[in-house]
């Protein structure tokens, strides 16, 4: 079995906006943020004002190391951030499908809690009628299917 099968560690070289490099050893598991996060440690800078960039792409600093696609050894540099990060909320539109084929569909903040959604259904619907259904949430990260009688009561 190879060492990347084993879940081995890589290097990773960032170049500082101060002209330094630093390496920095990841996992698969490791966020991108983390390894933002450790130079700009080592470095004394904030992570808030800084994206990491391989050749010409701005990377997602939420990915891990396994799904960025990056090389061993890759070279990064830090570059002033482009978009605010912090506290950062979008409109997001949540559609529940529910087992007679019927859809509830409502706006949301991407702060509001799955929990605070159904309550906003539960008050906007005549929920022991139309709620009976099973959630299920297509989003990027998460597929939830629960059935929600039991949870509202």
């Amino acid at each position: 079995m190879s060492a990347a099968g084993r879940g081995a560690t890589s290097a990773v070289s960032v170049l500082a906006p101060n002209g330094r490099r630093v390496t920095v050893r990841v996992g698969p598991s490791t966020a991108l943020i983390q390894v933002l996060e450790e130079v700009c440690r080592k470095q004394n800078f904030s992570p808030n004002e800084y994206d990491l960039k391989f050749q010409r792409t701005v990377l997602d600093l939420s990915l891990q190391w396994r799904f960025a696609n990056l090389p061993n050894n890759a070279k990064l540099e830090m570059v002033p951030i482009s978009r605010n990060r912090v506290g950062t909320e979008n409109t997001i539109r949540i559609a529940l499908q529910l087992d007679d084929g019927s859809r509830l569909q409502d706006t949301f903040s991407s702060s509001q809690t799955l929990w605070d959604i159904l309550h906003h259904f539960n008050k906007h619907t005549t929920f022991e009628t139309k709620f009976y259904g099973q959630l299920r949430c297509r989003m990027s990260i998460c597929y939830a299917v629960t059935s929600l009688k039991s949870l509202l009561k």
